[in-house]
């Protein structure tokens, strides 16, 4: 009786039952990769004081870290609360550029036999204010492995410091 009064409700009814009874195979959903990398950046003081000399060092972490040979990317900071000094040259023989602007150190590097450590790179700043540490933000553009695969879309960046250097 409410089908005659309602045609509305009954086309709806029957279009429900259509989609429902529909038998053509779904596409399967499209796996996303699991993050096999971490980067991350760490610290030689999480608490320095104003005038202290602090390093930084950019790292991967994961299975695949060391299969890594070569990235892009970079690490923002406030140049008013921290003052870049330096890279920090790196036995590990890979060859480095960085590009510091006041704000932004550009970094690329390459490893043919990978980033065995996972460490990609190593700068030293004097802090001017010790929030600065809080300000600090790693970004990687572009990871490599060893067949040339886009290892990028594996990784999640850890932005913000906290880890020791050990």
């Amino acid at each position: 009786m409410i089908m005659k009064r309602c045609p509305f409700l009954a086309s709806l009814a029957v279009a429900i039952v259509g989609i429902a009874a529909c038998t053509e195979p779904r596409a399967a959903a499209v796996a996303t990769p699991a993050p096999v990398l971490a980067a991350r950046l760490e610290l030689s003081d999480s608490a320095p004081r104003a005038g202290d000399s602090l390093l930084v060092r950019l790292r991967l972490n994961g299975a695949a870290a060391s299969k890594i040979v070569s990235f892009t990317g970079g690490l923002s900071y406030d140049s008013t609360m921290l003052r870049f000094v330096s890279e920090t040259a790196l036995a590990d023989g890979a060859t480095r550029v960085s590009n510091p602007a006041a704000g932004l150190i550009r970094a690329a590097g390459v490893n043919a036999n990978g980033f065995a450590d996972g460490v990609l790179a190593e700068y030293r700043f004097v802090v001017v204010n010790p929030q600065g540490v809080h300000r600090l933000s790693l970004g990687i553009d572009e990871l490599h492995d060893q067949s040339r695969a886009d290892a990028s879309k594996t990784v999640v960046v850890r932005r913000a410091a906290g880890v020791i250097v050990p």
